[in-house]
């Protein structure tokens, strides 16, 4: 088991509205894996908390290369067997998102891509 996602989240800017915002946490050469929470985003509590305070986050998951859906860096394709792949919905070529989605769920999402990053050399 990998360590906890939560411990490798920092904050990198918060809003003079509240709004916070957790650095991305890149995963080997493939992906930019981001977790948010708090009052701005899709998690619980609404509120601001340390990582470790939250039962879920949204997440958003990107390419380093750009296209994360399709092509030859596309990921996803073999990435959306996944127990957890319909969480996400596309926004855009570049982009998934999920809202809400529970921690242990996170916790899978982010040792699968380990797995895969690990697993698949970059084109």
């Amino acid at each position: 088991m990998a360590e906890d996602f939560r411990t490798l989240l920092m904050e990198s800017d918060r809003l003079e509205d509240g709004d916070r915002w957790f650095g991305d946490i890149q995963i080997g050469g493939w992906f930019y894996f981001s977790a948010q929470a708090g009052p701005f985003h899709e998690s619980r509590p609404k509120t601001l908390q340390g990582p470790m305070g939250y039962e879920s986050f949204e997440l958003r998951l990107q390419s380093v290369h750009g296209v994360i859906s399709y092509g030859r860096h596309g990921a996803w394709e073999e990435l959306s067997a996944k127990p957890w792949a319909p969480l996400f919905s596309q926004d855009g070529p570049t982009l998934m998102r999920a809202p809400d989605v529970p921690v242990a769920t996170c916790q899978r999402i982010y040792e699968d891509l380990l797995e895969y990053a690990r697993t698949h050399p970059l084109p």
